[in-house]
């Protein structure tokens, strides 16, 4: 009984995770990325899989959702928690790094 309780607090810690995800993204091929990656952190492969799969039909073919699904797979399969976001995982950097303008 101690373990099905334990089990479904888990349950309910990743569902509040994964809504909190939602909220703070919105609905972005990011989005599906992040709530992939934490399936698959959880042992979650299956569900994580089946969203990874579902991206191509909601948001298409383009470079950037392609390179997200095949970041997202490499991540679940390995088990690396280093691909830690999005923009990582698309090779784009995290800050502006634009060079600072003198002013004479």
């Amino acid at each position: 009984m101690q373990r099905e309780q334990r089990i479904e607090i888990s349950q309910a810690g990743l569902q509040l995770a994964i809504q909190e995800i939602k909220d703070d993204m919105f609905d972005t091929p990011a989005c599906d990325f992040t709530v992939a990656k934490l399936l698959g952190h959880c042992g979650q492969t299956d569900q994580a899989e089946q969203i990874l799969d579902e991206m191509l039909l909601k948001w298409g073919a383009s470079p950037d959702v392609q390179a997200l699904r095949q970041n997202g797979y490499a991540a679940i399969r390995s088990g690396d928690p280093t691909i830690a976001n999005a923009e990582e995982a698309l090779g784009k950097p995290q800050h502006d790094e634009s060079p600072a303008l003198e002013v004479i």
